[in-house]
C-alpha cells in the first residue's frame, strides 16, 4: 500500500474519531445511565465484539499491512483510491449524522429521557443513518486498503445491527408515537421511492 494512501485513510479515521469523539462526550454530559440490556445479551455483546475487532483489524492493517497477507486480495491502485473517496464519503455521511442528532446520540436501543425527535439532516432519506454509514465505511475502506477482512466484520456487525433495529424501533414508537409512524415513508437503511416522491413534491 502506498504511504499515500496509508496517511490519507489514517488523517480520515482521525478526523473521525475526534469528531465523533466529541459528540458522544457532548450526549454523555446529562449523567444519564443506559440500560444497554434491553437490546438483549447476544446482540449486546456481538455487536461490541465486531466493532472492536473491526476497529482493532483495521488500526493494525494500516500500521502494518504485512501482517494481513493472507486476508488480503488484489486491487488496483485507482480502485483504492475510489475506496478512500468512498470512506471519505461515509465518514462525512456519519459526521453530519452525529451533528444532526445532538444529544440524542445513544450506543443502544433507549431512548434518552430528554430525547427530541430528529426528522432533519441524513433522517431524511434513512431511518437509521448510523448503520448505514457502519456498512458504507466497512466496504469503501476494504477496498481503500485491500482486504476482504474489514467487509466481512462490518458485514456481520450490520446484520446485528438491523436485527437490534426492530428492538430500538419500538422504544421508538412508544416514545414518539405516530410522530416516528410517519417515518415509515422512509427506508430503514436505505431510501426508498415513497420517500424520494415526497421530497420531489416538496
Amino acid at each position: 500500500m502506498p504511504n499515500s494512501m496509508r496517511f490519507t485513510l489514517i488523517a480520515i479515521t482521525v478526523i473521525f474519531v475526534v469528531v465523533g469523539g466529541y459528540h458522544r462526550v457532548l450526549s454523555q454530559q446529562s449523567g444519564e445511565r443506559l440500560d444497554r440490556t434491553r437490546e438483549g445479551w447476544p446482540l449486546l455483546i456481538g455487536i461490541r465484539l465486531l466493532g472492536l475487532l473491526t476497529i482493532l483489524s483495521t488500526g493494525a492493517f494500516l500500521w502494518k499491512p504485512g501482517w494481513f497477507e493472507r486476508t488480503a486480495w488484489p486491487v488496483p491502485l485507482g480502485i483504492r483510491w475510489i475506496g478512500a473517496a468512498g470512506f471519505a464519503g461515509a465518514v462525512a455521511w456519519l459526521l453530519w449524522m452525529f451533528h444532526t442528532l445532538g444529544r440524542n446520540l445513544t450506543d443502544t436501543v433507549v431512548v434518552r429521557r430528554n430525547a427530541y425527535f430528529v426528522k432533519s439532516g441524513p433522517y431524511r432519506f434513512v431511518r437509521n443513518p448510523m448503520y448505514t454509514g457502519v456498512l458504507m465505511v466497512g466496504l469503501t475502506l476494504g477496498v481503500a486498503i485491500g482486504t476482504w477482512l474489514v467487509p466481512l466484520s462490518t458485514g456481520i456487525m450490520f446484520i446485528l445491527l438491523a436485527l437490534r433495529t426492530r428492538i430500538e424501533e419500538r422504544y421508538l414508537i412508544e416514545r414518539f408515537g405516530d410522530t416516528y409512524r410517519h417515518m415509515k415513508c422512509t427506508g430503514r437503511f436505505f431510501p426508498t421511492a415513497a420517500r424520494q416522491a415526497e421530497e420531489e413534491r416538496r
